[in-house]
């Protein structure tokens, strides 16, 4: 049996340099935590799970949840994988509390994470946003040593433990690709985000017109409006960009509010020459592929999202077994008309 003193022994360090990597307690050199996880790596060290099962079952143990309100259909999908994320946490001894906060209250985001925190909840699983106040809680987490696993839009690296979800610069580039296979050479994109604000959103962006630009004498000529992720916003700015510029044959929709410029477009008439390349494989969206509105779909993996982020906490908590990777990459899905 290999034990923590074995390691220690192996990887030249104390046997509390050995319990700090293995529990995420305190400051360790990142150098030399990677040196202590690749001999036990190597020597196929296995936490004691038993006596971790022990010391849950002696205290509550709660983990935090946190839900989007925005985009319902899709994230009744990532709310289906949390679902089940939370019975194998109860599985382990470990309880749930799950709050629904839309990404547009901050201050109400800001509240339910004080709360948990007033809670000592043992470890959050949460959707990023973007504000300087939310990485200040953040970094409170991990002062107290709480871990956070983030999914669907991720936060400073430094400020959580795993992010589980697409590479969202690649998405934008094979949603690029996509465009490319349907549109003109000499086509004219344009590109609805959510928000400027929204990382993952504008890391599509960026990947997607890196690979726009890429094509021998094709044009790359774009032009980028925001939705805000809501049906009706990015429905009336789609709609008055095309009624101003109807040279445009193609639009890439880098997340929430690809059901609005659909509708835009369908009322029109123009699906024959304004092609559609977007993101999620909800029933609205669907609708508008069946019916020949949109071309294609790249689906995120939503249910993989909460069920796997919630699934790494619990591991993590129960048997001390952190992430081999800072960012758990979920395979995005290729969806048209005819797979969907």
């Amino acid at each position: 049996m290999v034990t923590v003193e074995m390691v220690a022994k192996m990887a030249g360090v104390s046997r509390g340099t050995v319990d700090r990597v293995l529990h995420h307690r305190g400051e360790v050199k990142s150098e030399t935590a990677e040196r202590v996880r690749q001999v036990m790596r190597e020597l196929d060290f296995q936490p004691n799970t038993l006596g971790r099962a022990f010391s849950i079952a002696k205290k509550r143990n709660r983990i935090g949840i946190f839900l989007s309100a925005r985009e319902p259909d899709f994230q009744e999908q990532i709310k289906q994988g949390i679902e089940d994320g939370v019975a194998y946490a109860q599985q382990h001894g470990i309880e749930a509390v799950i709050e629904v906060v839309s990404p547009d209250d901050e201050l109400l985001y800001l509240q339910k994470i004080d709360e948990m925190i007033a809670s000592e909840v043992q470890g959050i699983v949460l959707r990023g946003i973007e504000s300087k106040a939310f990485d200040e809680r953040l970094q409170i987490l991990k002062n107290q040593g709480i871990p956070v696993f983030t999914y669907n839009q991720d936060v400073r690296p430094a400020l959580r433990n795993c992010y589980v979800g697409i590479d969202s610069c690649r998405a934008g580039k094979c949603a690029a690709l996509l465009m490319r296979q349907i549109s003109p050479p000499d086509g004219y994109a344009l590109i609805v985000g959510v928000t400027p604000q929204h990382k993952d959103s504008e890391k599509r962006i960026e990947g997607f017109l890196e690979q726009w630009g890429l094509a021998p004498k094709a044009s790359s000529g774009y032009r980028i409006i925001y939705g805000e992720g809501y049906h009706d916003v990015a429905y009336a700015r789609t709609r008055d960009v095309l009624n101003e510029m109807p040279n445009i044959t193609g639009i890439f929709v880098s997340g929430a509010g690809l059901s609005g410029v659909a509708q835009a477009v369908y009322e029109r008439g123009t699906a024959d020459v304004q092609k559609i390349v977007g993101f999620d494989a909800t029933q609205r969206n669907i609708t508008y592929m069946k019916n020949g509105t949109v071309q294609f779909l790249i689906d995120q993996s939503p249910y993989q999202q909460g069920y796997k982020a919630v699934q790494l906490l619990v591991d993590y908590l129960f048997e001390g077994r952190a992430p081999d990777v800072s960012c758990y990459y979920l395979d995005a899905h290729i969806k048209n008309a005819f797979n969907c």
